[in-house]
């Protein structure tokens, strides 16, 4: 069919085969499923638990005024409200993520499909219909002016002089860059490519007749958040606590074996249970039972802060591998911010006396 683009049965077929023409989003976790992890994962949760399980065990195993059955239940209380307060706030971060997803309406786009008269071939007609971005399909001839955003990677077959694509979202490009409709060296980059446009980028002056060659996940914005979806790290935060935890467990079991050997070898004869009691005590000594809500808490406020600077924090540990950051080096950082660059400081040449340069702020 040439330039003239699908038939709508064949359009239809690709859209059966390959799929809509979205990226596919992150796999979700059950939010239940979520709060177990929270509550019970991590090696600090993990060490508040076994001191928990302990008193319970020592609480049947005493007898007469020895119990005590409000630590555990304080404990217990603390590691709840922690993980359910974490929680809550990650759950509401993943809520205006999804609203800002859904406030992104996507343009209707113009779309050349053949359709066939009575006898097939030089009969048949050509019929600019408007869909939405989602059932374009690998091999669509589709129509873009100045405004448009590129609904999927596309080569341009035609293009007005001077024709002008934003790719500041992809390559971090502030200034736009032309597009043209004659090939380029097959060596090229293909963000560097001046006859192709990418999904994601918009049209910021002329127009545009191009085909659409990849969709969904395989266009260059799809294999990006492909790339991104795998398991990420540990945070600075998450390493340094573990290490601690690590150094107060090990610490805490060493005491509570040497209380052990001492009231095993001791002169004055004590009771199991008493020898028992001692060693716990002992142990429970070094569990930071504070650290948690502490970490928690603060990261809340340090999040809330944020929010008030319209930053969405989906992870909490996320706030303090920020805070770590001494040196940030970028050449876009106009990008990065606002979309442009501005001139901050011009540096001028002395004049006079001076033998260096004169900055005009």
């Amino acid at each position: 069919r040439g330039a003239c683009g699908l038939d709508h049965g064949e359009a239809q077929r690709r859209l059966e085969e390959h799929g809509p023409n979205r990226i596919s989003p992150p796999k979700t976790e059950n939010k239940f499923l979520k709060l177990l992890k929270t509550m019970f994962g991590g090696i600090l949760n993990i060490l508040l638990w076994f001191c928990v399980l302990a008193e319970i065990i020592l609480y049947f195993s005493f007898s007469g005024d020895a119990k005590d059955p409000v630590t555990p239940i304080i404990l217990t209380c603390v590691i709840v409200g922690t993980a359910l307060l974490q929680w809550v706030t990650e759950l509401r971060a993943e809520s205006s993520m999804q609203e800002l997803r859904a406030m992104q309406g996507s343009e209707l786009v113009r779309v050349a499909r053949y359709r066939e008269g009575d006898a097939a071939g030089p009969e048949g007609e050509v019929d600019t219909v408007e869909l939405e971005p989602a059932d374009l399909v690998v091999g669509d001839v589709i129509f873009l002016s100045a405004g448009s955003r590129v609904p999927a990677d596309v080569r341009v077959l035609f293009c007005t002089d001077g024709t002008e694509v934003d790719n500041s979202a992809l390559t971090g490009e502030s200034m736009p860059e032309a597009r043209i409709n004659t090939p380029e060296s097959e060596s090229m980059n293909l963000t560097e490519a001046r006859n192709l446009a990418f999904f994601g980028t918009t049209v910021v002056k002329g127009s545009a007749t191009c085909c659409i060659v990849a969709t969904g996940d395989s266009t260059l914005l799809g294999e990006i958040a492909t790339s991104m979806q795998g398991v990420m790290p540990k945070s600075s935060l998450e390493i340094q606590v573990t290490h601690f935890i690590h150094l107060v467990a090990s610490f805490a079991i060493l005491l509570g074996a040497l209380v052990f050997v001492a009231n095993m070898l001791s002169s004055t004869k004590r009771p199991f249970s008493e020898v028992l009691e001692n060693c716990t005590t002992a142990l429970f000594t070094q569990v930071p039972e504070g650290l948690l809500p502490t970490v928690t808490f603060s990261l809340m406020v340090a999040s809330k802060e944020m929010s008030k600077r319209n930053v969405v924090v989906k992870k909490l540990d996320a706030i303090e591998t920020l805070g770590c950051v001494s040196v940030f080096c970028t050449d876009k950082t106009g990008t990065l911010t606002t979309g442009y660059m501005s001139v901050q400081e011009v540096a001028l040449p002395g004049t006079g006396s001076d033998n260096g340069l004169r900055v005009v702020s």
